[in-house]
């Protein structure tokens, strides 16, 4: 992190930091915090000594400061629509033959946590450790506009995508989708008119099933690299040594939100501010009315209509 984000971050926190004592001040708590964000598997031990503190202090100054980024949660804010519609040309002019009418890529990745006193088994992941999922949204930039985070490791993306937040809103409305907007995710997401998703390889797939394949996941690949800048900024994610699953979450949330700190206070970044969620409502004319968000048949009408533009 740089100087200046980091001075922006200090600053960004004054309002959520009430001092646990005068001896520690909010600037070395977040020296503490980010070293162990950054570093695989730091222990409070290793924290003690290379900051001159208590065990114990330096693991209450760190979950103080997690505590505090977390309020910074307006960091990751589903865009307008007019944010939305720039977010679509963004997406076209990444590379030739982009995926067109994008305002996010979406999918779910594990975060490797200890072995959980209660439940464990539902923690499980097909890989045989024990993981929570979070669910994210990323733009053009691999800034993060919405992530979902808790369920555990043995659970479906799709089963996670229907229980999210912003599932229900777009469903009912209270969350805008630009005219013609869409969201890419992979094959383990459900079809529908706003969420499309690859053709599945049946062995029966056209040249143009694959062309159009390849196109969309060209394009979705920028949530899987939002994600591998995520872990190579915040190490700890690569195993978050923490017992209580509250306190896992808040690391993950807190990283993510750093994440999108770090983009935003870039003095290269042109990310547009969200004003926040606007009301969908039928007289405006830049949304659409959304009904039957899981109803396949539209889905697939749409993905159709989107495969005849990468038709030779």
């Amino acid at each position: 992190m740089a100087r200046a984000v980091f001075v922006k971050l200090e600053n960004a926190l004054i309002p959520f930091w009430s001092p646990m004592d005068t001896k520690y001040s909010l600037k070395q708590s977040q020296y503490i915090s980010l070293w162990k964000l950054g570093n695989s598997r730091t222990t409070y031990r290793e924290l003690s000594d290379r900051f001159d503190v208590g065990k114990g202090t330096s693991h209450k100054l760190f979950f103080k400061t997690i505590k505090a980024i977390c309020c910074l949660n307006g960091e990751i804010s589903w865009p307008t629509v007019t944010e939305q519609q720039q977010i679509m040309e963004r997406f076209q002019t990444i590379r030739a033959n982009s995926f067109p009418f994008v305002i996010g890529c979406m999918d779910g990745i594990h975060f490797k946590i200890n072995t959980p006193k209660h439940d464990a088994i539902s923690n499980y992941d097909s890989k045989g450790v024990h993981s929570m999922i979070m669910q994210a949204i990323c733009d053009s930039k691999l800034r993060f506009l919405d992530v979902f985070i808790g369920f555990p490791g043995s659970c479906h993306d799709g089963n996670v995508w229907k229980s999210s937040p912003i599932f229900k809103g777009i469903t009912s409305g209270e969350v805008p989708i630009a005219g013609g907007g869409i969201i890419l995710a992979d094959s383990a997401y459900p079809l529908s008119k706003y969420l499309i998703v690859p053709f599945r390889d049946n062995g029966r797939l056209t040249t143009d099933d694959r062309k159009f394949n390849h196109y969309l996941s060209s394009t979705r690949v920028l949530i899987e690299q939002a994600f591998g800048v995520l872990r190579q900024k915040f190490k700890i994610l690569n195993h978050i040594d923490v017992i209580s699953l509250k306190r896992v979450s808040k690391v993950m949330l807190s990283s993510a939100i750093l994440h999108n700190f770090i983009i935003n206070n870039d003095e290269d970044s042109n990310i547009v501010e969200s004003n926040g969620i606007i009301p969908n409502t039928n007289d405006d004319p830049e949304t659409e009315n959304i009904n039957n968000i899981n109803d396949s048949s539209e889905g697939i009408s749409r993905r159709n209509e989107l495969k005849m533009l990468f038709t030779s």
